[in-house]
């Protein structure tokens, strides 16, 4: 009861067997009896054919004993051909034969429940009737006879006082001229009892039929909803977020398609489901971390704004740092405030960026000289080497230059006085490293996630999102970024670039 398709299908199969066996018995019947029917027409207006040929050739021989018409010749004829043989003379006068005798009577019915396939039945009292008591049907075949056509009817028989076959034949004297004709009579009951009989044999098999097939389709709607029960379950699991279950089907039908489909989505809601979990946590950790960075330059602020409103402070020169710190916090909290949004934007997919065509070495060399300018304090000598002096590409130039400018304000900010710091484009790659206390191996998967800082005295006044911006710039780009280092050795940032198109130098920005 639980397989419902099954059982619906074993149902469908079984009406539509049935609907086949009721149609199948019917055709057969109404054409098994017109086909049995005719050939037994055939015959008995050949077997008549025969029996006006016997009475021909023996005309003149019965016109010396009282007639063609002669009742004991026709009652001889009746038994030796087991047939209800009549003879209608010139003179339109019926004449039936003498009543068998017991044996051959016997030995008829014995031969025609034979035939049928049904017990024998006894004869039924005959009753002698004249020619205007027979059946218009039986008459016109009677006078379609004298006018030399041999014909056969189905009608109702006053002797036999059921229907019967009656084939009517022409009986030729010496002269040949047509002295009587010959009824043969064959009864209807029996083709319709042998009818009755074959369709009760075809019946029986469809019933056989019936039960073989309803178990064969039991099993076959067991086995094809089988993988739809498995698919049903997984499903089920998929709807309470447990989305570690498979089918497993392997068909090459639409149910094995079907089922791969929904593996398939399996999969892809797992791994949904794992990147919104990690998605989460990014989300938690970026709350927790712009709070603690913004809660410490706003507790800074007000400490020091609470000092100098309740005159704790009052000396000229503490007033004057007190001031100099609330300036600095509040620069912070202003760079802070413009990389969330910088970096909010550029993980926009919908803000756009201003591209045109450009020559990614003048940004090089632009962003080089500013950060010249920022290792000089620091004592950090920025060098440039570039194979070519023209790699054009479509991008927005002042996007990039802060890509650069957050790689190598890193790159500075962490070398050692003295140090170098290296930029250089061979080919597709472009380059920044650094020759200072590098990276450890098990920071680099995450060194461009927001608020991701290494711990250390250089780094403790970033906002932890610079290279989180430079990232998304640099997609935005389709420039693929990465970081490898060697601690206290160097470390670089590769950036992959984009094809050149060498076919735009006339579009290059000046």
């Amino acid at each position: 009861m639980h397989n419902k398709i099954a059982l619906k299908l074993t149902l469908y199969f079984a009406a539509v067997l049935l609907v086949f066996a009721l149609v199948v018995g019917g055709s057969f019947a109404h054409f098994f009896r017109a086909h049995t029917i005719e050939m037994k027409q055939t015959e008995l207006e050949q077997r008549a054919v025969r029996i006006a040929e016997v009475l021909s050739e023996n005309a003149r021989w019965l016109e010396s004993r009282g007639g063609i018409a002669n009742t004991r010749f026709i009652g001889y004829i009746n038994n030796i051909t087991m047939e209800d043989v009549w003879v209608v003379d010139s003179a339109r006068e019926l004449k039936l034969p003498q009543r068998m005798n017991h044996h051959m009577g016997h030995r008829r019915r014995m031969m025609q429940s034979q035939m049928t396939e049904l017990p024998p039945q006894p004869e039924p009292p005959r009753r002698s009737i004249s020619f205007n008591e027979l059946p218009e049907t039986t008459k016109g075949c009677v006078e379609s006879a004298f006018g030399g056509k041999v014909s056969v009817a189905e009608d109702f028989n006053p002797v036999r006082e059921e229907i019967m076959l009656c084939a009517a034949a022409p009986v030729y004297d010496e002269n040949g001229s047509i002295s009587a004709v010959v009824l043969l009579h064959y009864p209807v009951q029996g083709l319709q009892s042998a009818t009755w009989e074959g369709v009760k044999i075809l019946l029986l098999s469809c019933a056989i039929a019936l039960l073989l097939v309803s178990f064969l389709s039991v099993l076959f709607s067991w086995k094809f909803t089988k993988p739809l029960n498995r698919m049903k379950a997984v499903a089920q699991k998929m709807a309470e977020h447990d989305y570690t279950e498979r089918c497993n089907i392997k068909q090459k039908d639409e149910i094995g398609a079907l089922a791969d489909t929904l593996d398939e989505l399996g999969n892809r809601l797992l791994d949904a489901d794992e990147a919104g979990r990690k998605l989460e946590k990014l989300r938690r950790s970026f709350i927790a971390n712009i709070s603690h960075e913004l809660r410490t330059p706003v507790t800074v602020i007000r400490g020091s704004l609470e000092a100098l409103n309740d005159k704790v402070v009052t000396e000229k020169d503490e007033v004057e740092q007190y001031y100099q710190q609330m300036l600095k916090e509040s620069l912070f909290l202003q760079r802070l405030i413009n990389d969330l949004l910088d970096l909010s934007r550029l993980q926009n997919t919908d803000f756009p960026i201003e591209k045109e065509m450009i020559n990614l070495c003048d940004v090089v060399q632009d962003a080089a000289r500013a950060s010249k300018q920022l290792g000089q304090k620091k004592d950090v000598h920025v060098s440039v080497k570039l194979d070519k002096n023209l790699y054009l590409l479509e991008g927005d130039y002042g996007r990039l230059r802060q890509m650069l400018m957050i790689f190598l304000d890193n790159s500075i900010k962490f070398s050692q006085s003295g140090g170098e710091v290296e930029l250089c484009l061979r080919g597709d790659r472009l380059t920044v490293t650094d020759h200072g206390r590098g990276v450890k191996q098990e920071d680099l998967p995450y060194v461009f996630e927001r608020f991701y800082k290494t711990r250390g005295e250089a780094n403790k006044n970033g906002s932890g999102l610079g290279l989180a911006i430079a990232r998304e710039i640099a997609l935005r780009h389709d420039i693929k970024v990465s970081m490898e280092s060697v601690p206290d050795d160097e470390t670089t940032v590769i950036m992959v670039l984009p094809p050149e198109r060498k076919d735009a130098e006339n579009e290059v920005r000046m």
